[in-house]
């Protein structure tokens, strides 16, 4: 491990981020709000940041172990400053502050809040714009905007980072590729405030609920979250949070006119067609409880906001029957699309899991036979296989793991398992659990961990912890 490179890029990361906390004080200016709750982070933020990032380096080199360490510490990082502000204004405790910071950073929408409308303006945009930073990745951002090093070795902070198996280098240089992907993440952005606006939501509400619904993330600034909105506010918040469950290099191949490439998506045809066939068999199954019309939006909206790992709520759904609840648990883990804001599993890996499982039964049918997996087109190297079943193992281990903890508590079996699931897979939404105060600190912190696997995708964290045994 190269810890002075290392050590250079979290601190440019942490100067990035104390000048993303200038927006939050011009909100908390503009309503006449105290701004010392954003002011101290952001001077502690800075100077740390400047701090670090003076440390002279022999070489600009990276190797993906490096990656996965930058990504893993700044992420930990960033998100114990951002609990800071939540503390200093004494609306939380840091343990609570924390756990607040890492599930609006991860996008997962958890909250310990029971009341927000008694949070201030200030507040409550830092909880929706942390959303939104941490939706396309902290680290993506930096790398967006300021160079991090020569050659475009960068490209190992960002594969260790953006979700999913990789990154695709659409067009020839990694910072140009982030450009466009912020450029779209900032439009699909902009577009849902004005569809918002037009639905008579206030500017402010809209930028929340857009920064909130863009970045697949879910905290609100209300407590039923968007279920007292209009039917159209409600379609519109469901239509956004699908389209961010797209992987957003298909939106870069569509500017780019590479039609055939995006017809050839095996992800993105499942993506459609499991959301389709959620949305019919909800809907089959809530009509007679709660009506035919409010049962239309309720399974639109719900499929939409569980499958994103978004965690919006247009009602009650702790009145849905058991097989719609399991049914939104499986949506839950896997989530939409690689290379979205989501997180989860992601499809693209439940397909080459598919396709393993059909291989090995074919092998085992036909043992003499040669079994080729593609994807979209592809031919996918066993590498890619191995680490992909690997990842399933981890990913089924740490949630059993972390329910074990989780259960020390004494909630009951359906609580834990909901509120495991909910934030490993950084949906946020929850069954039987309205809001996350109820656990202990040791929870919260247990929680908070499994936001940050589940955003991070395990590796990186793994590698971090491993290497700090050494």
């Amino acid at each position: 491990m190269k810890k002075k490179i290392i050590y250079k890029y979290i601190g440019k990361v942490l100067i990035a981020f104390s000048l993303l906390m200038i927006l939050p004080i011009i909100v908390c200016l503009i309503y006449q709000e105290n701004v010392i709750p954003f002011i101290l982070p952001l001077i502690l933020c800075f100077s740390f940041g400047l701090l670090l990032n003076s440390i002279k380096v022999e070489s600009q080199t990276l190797y993906a172990k490096d990656g996965f360490i930058i990504v893993a510490l700044s992420w930990i990082i960033v998100s114990l400053i951002g609990a800071l502000p939540f503390y200093i204004a004494k609306v939380s405790t840091y343990t609570e502050g924390f756990f607040e910071a890492v599930s609006a950073l991860t996008t997962t929408g958890a909250s310990i809040f029971k009341d927000v409308n008694i949070l201030s303006k200030g507040i409550l945009f830092w909880r929706s714009y942390m959303h939104f930073i941490g939706g396309m990745g902290v680290l993506t951002f930096v790398m967006a905007v300021i160079p991090l090093s020569k050659n475009d070795k960068s490209l190992h902070v960002l594969n260790a980072e953006m979700p999913g198996n990789s990154v695709d280098k659409i067009v020839p240089n990694t910072k140009k590729t982030l450009m466009y992907l912020y450029l779209i993440y900032l439009s699909l952005a902009i577009l849902e405030v004005i569809f918002l606006l037009l639905g008579k939501v206030s500017l402010f509400e809209s930028i929340l609920i857009s920064m909130s619904t863009i970045s697949t993330g879910g905290l609100t600034f209300l407590n039923d979250s968007i279920a007292s909105f209009s039917t159209y506010i409600k379609l519109i918040v469901a239509l956004f949070m699908f389209l961010s469950g797209v992987n957003f290099n298909i939106y870069l191949l569509f500017l780019l006119k590479k039609k055939e490439a995006i017809f050839k998506s095996e992800e993105l045809k499942v993506y459609i067609v499991l959301a389709i066939v959620s949305i019919i068999f909800v809907f089959l199954n809530i009509f007679k409880i709660i009506g035919v019309k409010e049962a239309i939006v309720s399974s639109i909206f719900h499929v939409s906001s569980i499958m994103t790992s978004t965690g919006f709520s247009s009602g009650d759904i702790n009145v849905y029957p058991t097989c719609v609840k399991i049914l939104l648990l499986f949506l839950m883990l896997i989530s939409a699309c690689a290379g979205s804001t989501c997180g989860g599993f992601k499809i693209s890996r439940l397909i080459l899991c598919y396709k393993r499982i059909k291989r090995d039964l074919l092998k085992i049918i036909h043992p003499n036979s040669i079994h080729v997996i593609t994807y979209e087109g592809k031919r996918v190297d066993d590498s890619l296989i191995d680490s992909n079943s690997t990842f399933l193992f981890l990913y089924a281990l740490l949630i059993i793991l972390i329910l074990l903890l989780v259960s020390f508590d004494g909630f009951s079996f359906e609580v834990t398992l909901n509120a495991v699931f909910s934030t490993f897979a950084n949906t946020g939404l929850c069954f039987e659990v309205s809001n996350f105060s109820i656990f202990s600190d040791f929870s919260k912190v247990v929680l908070s961990i499994g936001m940050l696997f589940g955003r991070l995708e395990i590796f990186p964290l793994i590698v971090l912890f491993s290497d700090l045994k050494k």
